[in-house]
């Protein structure tokens, strides 16, 4: 996969086309990671601000937000 990516990555420099085409090749989290040969807070830059990871951001701030709320209950 990072032979594949490589290309993709020096020909644009985008973190938004690269995170694109990650998830068009279901390329996720430290596969991603790996891929890149970046650290985690990089990954994590790339992987937030990428708007093809806007709904997976909405699903993860839901269920960190309904922890929290059963966490209250307790």
């Amino acid at each position: 996969m990072a032979e594949a990516t490589r290309p993709v990555w020096e020909a644009s420099g985008d973190t938004d086309a690269l995170q694109q085409w990650l998830k068009d090749h279901s390329c996720h989290g430290v596969d991603a990671m790996r891929v890149l040969g970046c650290d985690l807070r990089e990954a994590q830059h790339a992987f937030c601000d990428a708007p093809c990871r806007q709904a997976e951001r909405e699903f993860q701030n839901q269920v960190m937000e309904g922890l929290e709320a059963t966490c209250g209950d307790l």
